[in-house]
């Protein structure tokens, strides 16, 4: 009997720490779960200005630059919102112009807690929707142009530099894959350029690379917190 005694007080004494580790990793998955979902610092609107270096995936084509505005509106501690426009010319051989605009919107997700910004690198995943407008005109007067308006897909890869919690540098790498059809601009053997749009949904997708500065201006929500 007693040997049975001494078994039951084993068997608590043994359950007892696994029961406590048990306990704390669940206070810290839970504690996580609270630092994801934490919105101290959501309500933070920032204002923005971007320069883009585009790159094409389909043809040998020079890369196109340009610039445009961005708007953030934070969620969470961990989440916010970006919502954007963009202007970009490249030259196609040298022979035509292209122009693509965009405007659309990405879900930042911040894989480090970026602590009200105080941090100085905040890395961030994003993905989002862009509506864009592309047109192709040949080089000269007169010049018939071709355009195309459709919606885009994208994901993106960047950092945060805070240089101030309220002031930040980002840099980015986003792809951008365009839903619908082409213009397609090929080099022919005469060394002439011609504009053709594919025929029925076409997949054509580009790489930019996205400098941006943001300044955190004011709060919808959680005002009287302050700007951090």
């Amino acid at each position: 009997m007693k040997s049975f005694h001494w078994t039951v007080v084993f068997l608590i004494a043994l359950l007892f720490p696994i029961a406590a580790l048990h306990a704390q990793d669940s206070t810290k998955a839970d504690s996580k779960a609270k630092q994801i979902f934490s919105d101290n610092f959501g309500g933070l609107v920032s204002l923005g200005a971007r320069t883009d270096i585009n790159i094409f995936t389909a043809a040998p084509k020079s890369p196109g630059i340009g610039s445009g505005g961005s708007l953030r509106v934070q969620l969470l501690d961990r989440l916010n919102t970006e919502w954007f426009g963009d202007y970009v010319t490249s030259s196609l051989y040298n022979k035509a112009h292209r122009v693509d605009a965009h405007i659309g919107w990405n879900v930042m997700f911040y894989v480090l807690d970026p602590k009200g910004f105080t941090r100085k690198f905040t890395p961030f995943v994003a993905a989002g929707q862009c509506f864009d407008y592309t047109s192709v005109r040949l080089n000269g007067e007169n010049q018939p142009l071709r355009s195309k308006a459709t919606a885009a897909v994208q994901m993106e890869l960047g950092c945060h530099y805070n240089i101030t919690p309220r002031f930040d540098i980002s840099l980015s790498t986003l792809y951008d894959l365009h839903l619908g059809k082409d213009l397609d601009t090929d080099l022919n053997p005469d060394g002439t350029v011609s504009v053709t749009e594919s025929k029925g949904a076409g997949w054509e997708g580009h790489v930019m690379f996205i400098l941006s500065a943001h300044y955190k201006i004011f709060r919808l929500w959680n005002t009287k917190k302050g700007l951090g």
